[in-house]
C-alpha cells in the first residue's frame, strides 16, 4: 500500500480506484454470495444497486431540474417494493427520492427511474411503446424484460447480483450512464 512521505498515511483505496464510496460499497456487496441470506436481504441489496444506478445516471436538465424530486416508481406487487421504500427521501445528486407505487393505469413517463420485475412482463410491450423517447431509467429485475430493452438488467449470476447495461436503450432515453457505473457492469453494449 502506498504511503505519503511525511504523514505516513495510507492512500485511500477508493481514491486510487477513483470510485465513489457508495459505488464501491455496492461493488463489494455484489461480490458477496447470496446463499443463506434471506430474500429480504437480496431485495435490500438490489435496492442499493437501484440507488447507485440513479446516482450515476444523468438526466437532461429540463427533465430533472436542480432541486426537483427524483421520481422512483414500481408497480404494486413488485417484489422489491418494500426494499425500495427505504430509498424514499434519500438524496441523489441534490434530488430527494420520491417513491411512487404505480397502478395499472398510471403513466410511467412521469418517472425518472422505473423498477420492473417478472410481474411486469405482460405490460412490458405496452410500456416500451409508452416510454419511447421518454427520459426514464428502466431497471429490470427480470431476465426477459432486461433482454428486451430495459436500460439496466439486474440478475443473479452464480449466487451474485450482477447487472448489464443496454447503451442503446440509454441513448434512446437520452440518459448518460457514468463510466464509473459501466466499469462495474457485467456487460455494457
Amino acid at each position: 500500500m502506498s504511503m505519503t512521505s511525511q504523514s505516513a498515511r495510507p492512500i485511500s483505496i477508493l481514491r486510487m480506484l477513483g470510485m465513489a464510496p457508495g459505488l464501491a460499497l455496492t461493488a463489494l456487496l455484489a461480490c458477496l454470495p447470496l446463499q443463506g441470506q434471506a430474500q429480504d436481504a437480496e431485495y435490500a441489496l438490489k435496492a442499493a444497486f437501484v440507488f447507485n444506478f440513479a446516482v450515476f445516471t444523468q438526466w437532461p436538465e429540463p427533465v430533472l431540474p436542480a432541486g426537483s424530486p427524483l421520481q422512483l416508481c414500481a408497480y404494486g406487487g413488485n417484489a422489491m417494493l418494500e426494499a425500495l421504500i427505504s430509498l424514499n427521501d434519500k438524496l441523489v445528486n441534490g434530488h430527494k427520492v420520491q417513491l411512487r407505487q404505480l397502478d395499472a393505469s398510471a403513466a410511467a413517463r412521469s418517472c425518472h427511474v422505473l423498477v420492473l420485475d417478472a410481474r411486469d412482463r405482460e405490460r412490458w410491450t405496452g410500456l416500451r411503446r409508452e416510454l419511447a423517447g421518454a427520459n426514464v431509467l428502466t431497471v429490470a429485475d427480470d431476465r426477459q424484460i432486461g433482454a428486451s430493452g430495459a436500460v439496466i438488467a439486474l440478475m443473479n449470476d452464480h449466487s451474485r447480483i450482477v447487472f448489464d447495461a443496454d447503451l442503446e436503450a440509454a441513448r434512446q432515453a437520452h440518459l448518460t450512464l457514468s463510466s464509473k457505473l459501466l466499469r462495474l457492469a457485467r456487460s455494457a453494449q
